[in-house]
């Protein structure tokens, strides 16, 4: 499978937090939390896993690389 911190990966990401910024910036804690919600809304979980079983948990992994690597 892909790999959460590949570069790639953490490019799209990079471009996920640009747009939720237009909204609010988030920290290093709302950011994750952002993502743990992606996996446990079943709303949002849906919406990610139509695209392959695990990619709401792949987006979270994704987004906690991220936010270690990039926010305080």
């Amino acid at each position: 499978g892909a790999d959460p911190g590949a570069d790639d990966v953490q490019a799209l990401v990079a471009r996920h937090y640009r747009w939720v910024s237009t909204f609010s910036t988030p920290n290093r804690e709302a950011y994750v939390n952002l993502g743990q919600m992606y996996v446990d809304d079943p709303r949002y979980a849906a919406n990610y896993d139509k695209h392959g079983a695990g990619a709401s948990t792949f987006v979270l992994d994704a987004m906690k690389v991220y936010a270690e690597r990039n926010l305080a």
